[in-house]
C-alpha cells in the first residue's frame, strides 16, 4: 500500500512590481485544499512572511480586492488589520476559507428573485433535488453571495420590465471565478424571441416558463448540474 501523499503541482505566479523581492517569494505552491480549485498558494521563505494581502487573494481567485475585503468585514475570512490600515491574511486561514467554500458551494443553488413573484416553489424544488437554496433578493446581494458560496448553478428569474436580470447574468459570466457555473432562466407564462436570444448570448443552460411543475424543475436542476460536473 502506498502511503505517500500526492503532491499538488507547482505553479509559478509573479508578484506585482515594487514589492520586496526574494528568490523564492514569487513561487506559489498549491496546497491540497486549494488544488481542488486549481488555485495555487504562496510558499514564502520565512514563516513570518506567510501572509497575503487582499490584492494577492484577488489575483489568485481572479476577483476584485474589494470583494475580498467584504469577506473580511463580514468575518468570513480571518484577517489582521495593520497600523497603516492594510489587511493581511495568514496562508493557513486562507486555506481553511477555501476548504469551507468548497464544502458549502458544491451543494448550493443560488436563486435571484428580483421581485418577480413567489419563489417558494423554486426553493422547494431545489431542496427536493438534494441541494440547498441560497436566495438573493437583489442582484448586488446575489453577486456577493455567489462569490461567498460558489454555487453549483444559478436560477435567475426574469421579467420583460427588468433589464437588470440580464446585466447580472453578464456580470456572472465576466467573473472568472463564476463564469463556469451554469445558469437557468425562469421567465413568465410566455418567453419572447428576444429573451431566448439573450439567454443564448449568456450561454445559459436553458430558459423555462413559470409557473413550472416542481418535478420538472427538479429534473432540470439535476440534469444541468450533472452535465456541468
Amino acid at each position: 500500500m502506498n502511503n505517500k501523499e500526492e503532491k499538488a503541482p507547482v505553479v509559478a505566479v509573479k508578484r506585482k512590481r515594487g514589492r520586496p523581492s526574494h528568490k523564492d517569494s514569487s513561487t506559489f505552491i498549491a496546497s491540497e485544499q486549494a488544488s481542488a480549485y486549481g488555485i495555487s498558494l504562496p510558499q514564502l521563505a520565512e514563516p513570518n512572511e506567510r501572509y497575503l494581502s487582499p490584492d494577492d487573494i484577488g489575483s489568485i481567485l481572479n476577483i476584485t480586492p474589494e470583494a475580498v475585503k467584504q469577506w473580511i468585514y463580514r468575518r468570513k475570512l480571518p484577517a489582521v488589520k495593520l497600523a497603516n490600515g492594510y489587511w493581511k491574511v495568514r496562508v493557513r486561514d486562507f486555506e481553511g476559507f477555501l476548504r469551507a467554500r468548497s464544502e458549502i458551494g458544491s451543494r448550493h443553488v443560488l436563486v435571484t428573485d428580483g421581485g418577480h413573484g413567489d419563489i417558494k416553489p423554486i426553493t422547494d424544488a431545489i431542496e427536493a433535488a438534494g441541494f440547498r437554496a441560497v436566495v438573493a433578493m437583489n442582484y448586488s446581494d446575489a453577486l456577493l453571495k455567489a462569490l461567498d458560496h460558489l454555487p453549483s448553478m444559478f436560477i435567475v428569474c426574469i421579467s420583460p420590465n427588468d433589464p437588470d436580470c440580464w446585466k447580472f447574468a453578464e456580470r456572472v459570466k465576466a467573473q472568472k471565478a463564476l463564469r463556469s457555473f451554469p445558469i437557468l432562466f425562469l421567465g413568465g407564462k410566455t418567453i419572447s424571441d428576444e429573451e431566448t436570444d439573450k439567454a443564448v448570448a449568456c450561454n445559459a443552460q436553458g430558459i423555462l416558463t413559470r409557473p413550472i411543475a416542481g418535478e420538472t424543475l427538479q429534473n432540470e436542476i439535476k440534469r444541468i448540474i450533472q452535465r456541468a460536473s
